[in-house]
C-alpha cells in the first residue's frame, strides 16, 4: 500500500486497498498462465514493475506478543522460515484471520517497510523470504526482494 494512502486510512478510516504492487503480481499471473511459462519473454516488463513498485510501498504482517512476525517455516524439520505480507488492509482482514487459526497466540498487526524487512535478512540467517496475500495471491519473493 502506498503510504500516503494508509495515512489517509488512519485518520479518516476509510477501508483503504490501493495497492500497485498487487496489481502488478495480479497482471503477471495472468499472463504467466496465458503463456503457460514463467520464463516468457513477455513477462520481463511486468517483472521489472513489480521489482520496482516493491521498494515503494507498505506491508503488513502479523506479530506475536513479542513483536516478533508470524514465521511459516519451510519444512517441519527446518528452521529456514518466510514471512507473510499482505499488500493492503482489505488483503490483511482475510488472510490474517485464515493464519490467526494456525496459531494459539495472540497475533497483532504490524506495519512493515522493505527497509525492515532488509534488516530482518540481516538480522536472521534462517529467514528466506516472504509470501504476499498468501490465501490469494500466493507470490513468493526472496530475502532480496527478488522472485
Amino acid at each position: 500500500m502506498n503510504p500516503k494512502d494508509y495515512e489517509d486510512y488512519q485518520k479518516n478510516n476509510v477501508k483503504a486497498s490501493k495497492s500497485q504492487l498487487k496489481e502488478y503480481i495480479q497482471i503477471y499471473a495472468d499472463m504467466a498462465k496465458k503463456l503457460k511459462s514463467e520464463d516468457a519473454l513477455e513477462l520481463e516488463a511486468v517483472k521489472n514493475n513489480i521489482k520496482n513498485t516493491y521498494p515503494t510501498e507498505i506491508y503488513f504482517t502479523l506479530v506475536d506478543e513479542a513483536e516478533k512476525p508470524v514465521k511459516l517455516t519451510l519444512t517441519e524439520k527446518s528452521k529456514e522460515y518466510i514471512i507473510p505480507i499482505f499488500t493492503d488492509i482489505r488483503e490483511y482482514a482475510v488472510g490474517s484471520a485464515k493464519i490467526s487459526k494456525l496459531f494459539l497466540d495472540k497475533l497483532e498487526m504490524k506495519v512493515l517497510t522493505p527497509e525492515d524487512i532488509s534488516s530482518i535478512a540481516e538480522e536472521d540467517e534462517c529467514f528466506q523470504g516472504f509470501v504476499i496475500n498468501p490465501h490469494s495471491q500466493n507470490f513468493n519473493m526472496n530475502r532480496d526482494g527478488d522472485f
